[in-house]
């Protein structure tokens, strides 16, 4: 029997846009408490209004732990201990390494990888104490291939994905799951593009990905969907 995240609370980062606000809109639907994080504050109070009261939403980057600290503490204090953990945040762009700005270089490895590592580190905690706590990276195909002209993002995908299948060595025997989802293309804003610019078979469908995500975070507890690849058809790989 399949479990549910009815009541569940679920700490979504990167929720304003592409998969996180797919993934956002669709548990709300099945009835999830969210807590959501993203840099833009108008267009968390704008998904705020639009999900319903079981929503709380906190501006900053992921990158600020000094932010991510009091986020945590505010969302505890609202919904209580965080159960599920979706880190969706990342930022990258095409740019050969010659030619990125050396903050640029920071900045994407800080949010797109370390960042994961601190906010999962830092909710331990809580996924220690949860009957089935979860956590759920979205990373990219890009984790497990290379690509030239995005090493430093590809990188930080690797980087999780290694941070991913160790974790998941380490909590197994505690009852948490880390899981890792690889999406290849999707047709979001990233990279430059417009949504709209690769659609299905293109690209892949925001809105799958999240019925995916549920999917994955909704099997039985003895069981490990512990990474899951997903390509467009059309795609190029």
């Amino acid at each position: 029997m399949a479990e549910t995240l009815k009541n569940h609370h679920i700490l979504i980062s990167g929720a304003t846009r592409g998969v996180g606000r797919s993934m956002a809109r669709l548990f709300a639907v099945r009835g999830a408490k969210l807590s959501l994080i993203a840099r833009n504050l108008t267009e968390l109070e704008q998904l705020r209004d639009e999900l319903g009261e079981h929503v709380r939403v906190y501006a900053a980057d992921v990158s600020d732990y000094a932010a991510m600290a009091k986020a945590l503490a505010w969302f505890r204090g609202k919904q209580g201990p965080v159960e599920i953990l979706v880190n969706n945040a990342g930022i990258g762009s095409y740019t050969p390494l010659n030619d990125l700005a050396e903050t640029e270089l920071l900045t994407t490895f800080r949010v797109t990888a370390e960042a994961v590592l601190m906010l999962t580190k830092r909710l331990l905690p809580d996924l220690r104490a949860a009957a089935n706590g979860q956590v759920l990276n979205i990373a990219s195909d890009l984790a497990r291939r290379p690509l030239a002209n995005m090493s430093v993002y590809t990188a930080a995908k690797h980087a999780m994905a290694g941070f991913s299948q160790s974790l998941t060595r380490e909590l197994a025997k505690e009852g948490i799951r880390v899981m890792l989802l690889n999406p290849g293309i999707i047709d979001t804003g990233f990279g430059g593009r417009s949504a709209g610019d690769v659609p299905p078979p293109y690209g892949l469908a925001a809105d799958d990905l999240a019925e995916i995500a549920e999917f994955m975070l909704t099997r039985p507890p003895y069981l490990i969907m512990d990474e899951v690849t997903i390509h467009p058809m059309k795609q190029d790989f």
